[in-house]
């Protein structure tokens, strides 16, 4: 478990250190997020993102498959993804000297962000079990899961952010908090929505895979066989 973790927590690190030099530019993140998912997935799922993690605990306890060391094991993946998430924040800050962080944007209320933050994130959590799922190909994978990403960064980007990612908001808006004070109010919003976000996108990818499974049976030769979660 160990060297899944240390995959797991490179991975994170190289993706928020990224969004945080980068000051999130959507290519920059997207390109960052296929890249960490490739050279780092075969050993540890490249995860990157409590919103996912949450989402795999969610459909395994739907397919009774939710052992206690699968549990423990995904649990303390979210924790590396958070210390390596204000880890790169920390580092990044001390190269550009100015904290990316994630707010609302003026002209829009909680509620609206509230919304476009649960629905690209659950958008993106159907996208990875499902993906991941039925391809073998982690660059594959990587890049389509990538590609959601960018595309929920340029969409909602201007109303709050395009985070979709508990552990980034954690990890950057700490760090503005610990240097510059303020916006730390408003991370609630970070973590619910993608929570919530991840609880649907769960269900829709228990229910597509379904499908997936009864194609497969029927001998559907254009479905690859699954990856591990």
């Amino acid at each position: 478990m160990i060297k899944e973790l240390v995959a797991e927590g490179l991975g994170m690190f190289f993706f928020v250190f990224s969004i945080g030099v980068s000051r999130g530019e959507p290519f920059a993140v997207g390109g960052t997020l296929w890249t960490a998912m490739v050279f780092t997935g075969f050993i540890s799922g490249a995860q990157f993102n409590p919103a996912i993690t949450f989402a795999i605990i969610i459909r395994k306890a739907f397919g009774k498959k939710l052992t206690a060391p699968v549990l423990i094991h995904l649990l303390f993946n979210i924790l590396v993804q958070i210390v390596a998430s204000i880890l790169a924040a920390l580092v990044a800050w001390a190269i550009v000297r100015y904290p990316v962080y994630f707010d609302i944007l003026d002209g829009y209320y909680e509620g609206e962000a509230f919304v476009a933050e649960m629905i690209y994130t659950g958008v993106l959590c159907a996208v990875a079990l499902i993906v991941g799922h039925i391809s073998e190909s982690v660059v594959y994978a990587g890049g389509i899961i990538a590609l959601t990403v960018t595309a929920g960064d340029w969409s909602v980007g201007r109303i709050t952010g395009g985070c979709f990612n508990p552990a980034v908001a954690i990890g950057l808006n700490f760090v503005y908090y610990a240097k510059e004070g303020g916006h730390f109010s408003i991370l609630w919003l970070y973590i619910l929505a993608p929570l919530v976000g991840s609880f649907i996108g769960a269900g829709i990818a228990t229910l597509f895979l379904q499908e997936v499974e009864a194609q497969k049976q029927e001998g559907n030769p254009s479905l690859n066989a699954p990856l591990k979660e």
